[in-house]
């Protein structure tokens, strides 16, 4: 199965101009840091991730220039999550170590905990589980009562978990994660937790559990059109389906992810 860098943080509510605020109410440098935003975005969702990396440094020279904490702090998040997707760790630590270290501004508590939970995903996909559990305490410490972010911080534990064979603690997490995962705004982070859920399944050969879970997180990624997520959880799919003895299945979802990666590679390609 891949590896963790599949378990993107949960994406926060990019509000540089306030949500459901045009940008024509703000002023003209909080334009364009909207305009710069949805391009990135839109450059990850279809995989660019070079294209993202520059759309969202834009954003936050914008975002800077008119010291707009909230707006930076996510930026900076969603930078590090780019370059995660990269392997260029040390650009991805870098991103988030800056919302710790002065000047300090006033970022919302959220994103602050978002940023922690962040680093120890990237720790624990270099093996330093230490200097994960650590920033999971720090997560913890920033993450108060109903922080929005919180499932994310469950799924980080549940990561921990796993990852030194506690598979009964890393699923009762995870399934907690995904039982307060009920907004809409939330399906991204849901179909990463349902993938999570998928691959304990998959650890204690619950192929049938696994292939229940890798479905629900296909469907969530096909609504929100994330090729290289469907990519990944057809591939899954076809991963369990085989080992469940059921080569057909697993020959046609092989099949259409491959269909899907050719697809995202031309949109990519196209892109203007």
């Amino acid at each position: 199965m891949r590896r963790l860098s599949e378990h993107c943080c949960v994406l926060l509510c990019l509000s540089l101009l306030g949500c459901g605020t045009s940008p024509e109410q703000r002023n003209a440098l909080s334009a364009e840091t909207y305009r710069h935003n949805e391009r990135a975005v839109r450059a990850y969702a279809l995989g660019d991730l070079p294209r993202a990396a520059a759309e969202y440094q834009l954003t936050l020279r914008a975002a800077q220039a008119i010291e707009d904490a909230a707006a930076i702090a996510v930026v900076r998040i969603n930078l590090a999550r780019v370059w995660r997707e990269s392997g260029s760790y040390e650009q991805s630590h870098q991103q988030l170590a800056a919302l710790f270290a002065a000047p300090q501004l006033a970022y919302p508590a959220a994103s602050l905990a978002a940023a922690a939970i962040l680093q120890g995903q990237l720790y624990l996909e270099q093996e330093d589980v230490a200097a994960a559990t650590e920033w999971a305490a720090r997560g913890e410490q920033t993450c108060q009562s109903g922080c929005e972010v919180r499932p994310s911080l469950q799924v980080l534990r549940a990561q921990l978990a796993m990852r030194v064979g506690r598979l009964d603690e890393a699923n009762k997490l995870v399934e907690e994660a995904i039982g307060a995962l009920k907004s809409p705004a939330q399906a991204v982070e849901q179909a990463n937790a349902l993938r999570l859920s998928g691959e304990l399944a998959y650890a204690v050969q619950d192929d049938v559990r696994a292939i229940t879970r890798f479905e629900q997180a296909l469907a969530l990624d096909r609504k929100l059109g994330l090729p290289f997520k469907i990519h990944l959880d057809l591939t899954h799919l076809a991963q369990t389906a085989a080992r469940a003895g059921r080569a057909a299945e697993a020959a046609n979802y092989q099949a259409r992810a491959a269909a899907v990666g050719r697809a995202g590679a031309a949109l990519t390609e196209s892109a203007p």
